[in-house]
């Protein structure tokens, strides 16, 4: 084979690599923009680019290199076209996923650090207190349940507390994914419990809802033992962690049961807040309306045992639906959600703010322009810089 030939060849398998190069950008491109599901790869794939949009600056830099080999090579125009355009997408999105963020949080008066969101945070603060791990808070069926108790010393014999649910799709996570959040909650003055629910097994909507609620009650009957104050009692939760933490909250505590709270109710238990990041509101709703049906429905269904297509299990859609229970008795609440999640639309953080709305119940929802699910994953992003200021202003009217 003569050299002339092999150029020709190594160039044309240059020009169908650059292709699927610029092909593979397209479609993270119209992922990240579209939010059009999280099932796939790619889906994933562009999950992380905008929750870490650092990762879009290396590529981008990277593709800049390639097209400067390419000008020094005296390639073809098409290639260096390419690589121009894969370069100028990377960087391009990479600003704008930051720019658009910190643009929202002017307009909602957060104070935020814009090149903190170009960074892998993956952890808060390292400052809390004493920290007593696996502590058995019920025996279910399948085992033990167990919470971790981030305790502080603040010399205070009545100190708030958070209880802090994990998500993962109602059938996995775990309490140890969200020790970024009782860390920071714990370096303010709180006293944290991070807790586990069951996961398996059947009747899994019945059992979940009953284990936060004991846990909940088991919290109150100690709080003497942790100097805690009952009727400062806070709730957070992510994705499903959110929707058991407004369940939790909206729900008769006394009656351990899915049972709204009413007014002349002489529970012991009061919710004093509700925070919930990007958590659902109505699950017969989200189960056709969400970008990601072939990742959400299968969830849904083993949470649920079965489609919502008879009426017995509609029913259990609704009864385990937070927005079916709010009322004037509801506690405050804060939800944050991304424009860009691609497995929880806005409108289920909507319709639930028009509902507490129409209750009088004190709310606020934030909308972040660029953010996908879990944002929070990246803790210094500018979502995440801009949620945890807005908790804290919330927490501070309310506690």
């Amino acid at each position: 084979m003569t050299f002339t030939k092999f150029k020709s060849i190594f160039n044309k398998i240059g020009i169908i690599a650059s292709l699927l190069v610029l092909t593979g950008v397209c479609v993270l491109l119209w992922r990240t923009f579209f939010a059009s599901g999280y099932g796939s790869y790619s889906g994933q794939i562009s999950f992380y680019l905008l929750t870490f949009p650092v990762a879009l600056f290396i590529l981008g830099v990277a593709a800049f290199i390639i097209l400067l080999l390419l000008i020094w090579k005296k390639s073809a125009l098409f290639l260096k076209m390419i690589w121009a355009v894969n370069c100028i997408s990377f960087l391009g999105i990479a600003l704008l996923s930051g720019i658009q963020n910190q643009y929202y949080a002017d307009r909602i008066d957060a104070e935020t650090a814009l090149m903190d969101n170009y960074t892998f945070s993956f952890s808060g603060t390292d400052t809390y207190s004493d920290l007593e791990e696996d502590v058995v808070y019920k025996t279910a069926e399948d085992g033990d349940l167990l919470l971790d108790v981030w305790d502080t010393k603040v010399n205070d014999e009545n100190r708030p507390v958070i209880v802090n649910i994990h998500g993962g799709g109602w059938s996995s996570g775990d309490k140890n994914e969200v020790s970024s959040w009782s860390k920071w909650f714990n370096s303010k003055g709180y006293v944290v419990f991070n807790v586990e629910y069951s996961q398996n097994g059947p009747d899994m909507w019945q059992k979940q809802i009953s284990d936060t609620h004991d846990v909940v009650n088991w919290i109150v009957e100690r709080a003497d033992e942790y100097h805690l104050d009952i009727n400062r009692i806070n709730l957070i939760g992510s994705s499903a962690g959110g929707h058991l933490a407004l369940l939790t909250g909206y729900t008769d505590l006394k009656e351990n049961s899915l049972a709204p709270r009413e007014t002349d109710s002489d529970s012991t238990v009061e919710i004093n807040s509700i925070i919930n990041l990007y958590g659902p509101s109505d699950l017969l709703q989200l189960y056709d309306d969400t970008n990601s049906k072939e990742f959400i429905q299968p969830l849904l269904e083993q949470l649920m045992d079965g489609q919502p297509k008879t009426e017995e299990i509609k029913h259990r859609y609704l009864q385990m639906s937070p927005i079916q229970y709010v009322n004037e008795t509801s506690a405050p609440t804060i939800s944050f959600v991304g424009l860009k999640d691609k497995v929880i639309p806005e409108e289920q953080i909507e319709i639930l703010h028009e509902k507490l709305e129409e209750n009088n119940i004190d709310n606020q929802a934030y909308y972040f322009p660029f953010s996908d699910h879990s944002y929070d994953t990246n803790w210094e992003s500018t979502a995440n810089q801009t949620t945890r200021q807005k908790i804290e202003e919330f927490l501070s009217e309310y506690n």
